[in-house]
């Protein structure tokens, strides 16, 4: 394969490479489980603008939160309103540190999924990956244009080389983009999952306690 088609090839596969690392982003801050990438987008306005790393440590102590610790606590109050901005649906508290010094951190847990917010990230999800989709093509067509530009001066085996390279490329970018999509249906499947368990559990709950304070009385009998 020539050289400017090997470089085309390249350019190709890196636009392609974009289009899912922006699908991949979309899909962490359409938040279901704790993600760091879903906090990408927050800039805290203190003294200047900064990126939430650059004011505080982020750990994520399970799947469904995330524990932010200001480096001061004058940070904090910016850190909150900068995620809120950014995240209203996260649920908010603030927790003394471990130990006596008087400080403390902030707690976001991601929302639960019940089925309205199913159906909403499941549709969101389906635009993000369709708009991949079309992109993907889009790419791949103008590929396929630049390529028929140079017909007459490719070999017949140059061409079917680089038609079959086209192919297994867009094939390829379509079975990830598809990889990203089932990964995020899951999840929020899981989260909806866990969501009517706990309103079982609540309703059983319920039930007992009910019970509890239930006593035959002999003297009605």
């Amino acid at each position: 394969m020539n050289l400017y088609i090997s470089a085309a090839i390249k350019e190709l596969q890196e636009k392609l490479n974009a289009y899912l690392a922006l699908l991949n982003y979309r899909y962490s801050n359409l938040c279901v489980k704790a993600e760091l990438g879903a906090l990408m987008p927050v800039t805290v306005a203190a003294e200047k603008e900064y990126n939430i790393e650059d004011v505080a440590k982020v750990a994520t102590p399970d799947e469904y939160h995330f524990e932010i610790y200001p480096n001061h606590q004058d940070y904090q109050k910016h850190i909150i309103e900068a995620v809120f901005d950014v995240h209203p649906e996260f649920k908010m508290e603030v927790e003394k540190d471990p130990g006596d010094n008087g400080t403390t951190h902030i707690v976001y847990t991601m929302p639960e999924v019940d089925k309205n917010r199913r159906d909403l990230l499941n549709s969101t999800a389906k635009v993000f990956y369709e708009e991949c989709n079309v992109d993907i093509e889009k790419e791949c067509g103008k590929y396929i244009l630049s390529m028929s530009d140079l017909d007459g001066h490719l070999s017949p085996e140059e061409f079917r080389e680089i038609s079959m390279v086209l192919k297994h490329t867009r094939e390829d970018y379509r079975e990830k983009s598809k990889d990203l999509h089932e990964k995020k249906l899951a999840e929020i499947e899981e989260a909806y999952q866990q969501y009517l368990s706990k309103q079982e559990e609540a309703v059983v709950d319920e039930q007992i306690d009910f019970t509890k304070g239930f006593r035959m009385n002999p003297d009605n009998y």
